[in-house]
């Protein structure tokens, strides 16, 4: 199965996919499957697997799932734009069997804008990702901008409303999601054409945690990129006027606080890259 979780900025998308995780991670019937398959691959030949996992849960953030009477579990980080089948180009991940994919920000990675060259290994392995009984639940702002390839696979939830509750020292104990639960992407397209207004299309939800799932996981951990590359400057503040009355003075104003079109905004993914690696080699 494959999710796509959307719904605008701050509504609970990542923090419902990781409750999801919370729950498929102590899965023991799941559990119990995927380490069954896995030891039978190893008595037919798989013999470089040293440890089977105590759960399926792999994300492109870190998760610790917990359960009350259960030690915590780690998920296992992985790289989405490494999922797919052997190819010449990209070294896969090893997706075990029954494996649950959680990918935050998944546009990053499945990238509509990018459809023409989207590669065959990972559109592959997306549409046959059912014979290995792998599920994958994805968070965006928007669906459309999900690869169409994987789009077309996919069941879509729409977060409507996150509600949550405090104990008394203000920490949240009970979240409460009201969810809009979209079978295919041709109802999707459907409820996406009537402006989100069609009944038929859906099926409303209430999905809860009875614990603080803001715990499980760094809901800032994209934060760090703001501050790239500016560690060793100063805060960049716009004056209303020149501080030079000279010529000299104004240029440097204008070039300083220009709003047009910077060079090399525009540019090819693989010329960008390219001047990336050319930088970092100087």
């Amino acid at each position: 199965m494959i999710t796509i979780v959307f719904a605008p900025p701050r509504t609970g998308k990542t923090c419902f996919i990781t409750h999801a995780a919370c729950e498929a991670a102590f899965d023991r019937q799941r559990n119990r499957a995927m380490q069954n398959e896995l030891s039978n691959k190893i008595v037919n030949g798989f013999d470089k697997i040293q440890t089977i996992p105590s759960h399926c849960i792999a994300a492109n953030y870190d998760i610790t799932m917990r359960k009350f009477g259960y030690s915590p579990r780690l998920s296992r980080r992985i790289n989405p734009y490494k999922l797919g089948f052997k190819n010449l180009f990209v070294e896969t991940h090893f997706s075990i069997p029954y494996e649950f994919y959680c990918i935050t920000e998944a546009q990053k990675y499945f990238n509509s804008r990018m459809a023409l060259y989207y590669p065959d290994w990972q559109s592959r392995f997306f549409e046959q990702h059912g014979h290995n009984y792998l599920d994958f639940w994805l968070d965006t702002q928007r669906p459309m901008l999900i690869d169409p390839n994987i789009r077309d696979l996919a069941g879509f939830i729409e977060i409507v409303k996150l509600d949550i509750k405090y104990d008394l020292l203000g920490q949240p104990c009970r979240l409460q999601w009201t969810i809009r639960h979209i079978p295919n992407s041709q109802l999707f397209d459907r409820y996406m054409s009537s402006g989100q207004q069609d009944k038929h299309c859906y099926i409303e939800e209430i999905v809860t945690a009875d614990y603080n799932v803001f715990k499980c996981y760094d809901s800032r951990s994209c934060k760090p990129k703001f501050y790239d590359g500016h560690m060793d400057k100063d805060i960049d503040y716009a004056v209303a006027e020149p501080t030079e009355d000279s010529l000299e003075g104004y240029v440097k104003f204008l070039q300083k606080f220009d709003d047009e079109l910077p060079d090399n905004f525009y540019m090819k993914r693989s010329e960008r890259n390219k001047n990336d690696i050319q930088k970092k080699a100087a």
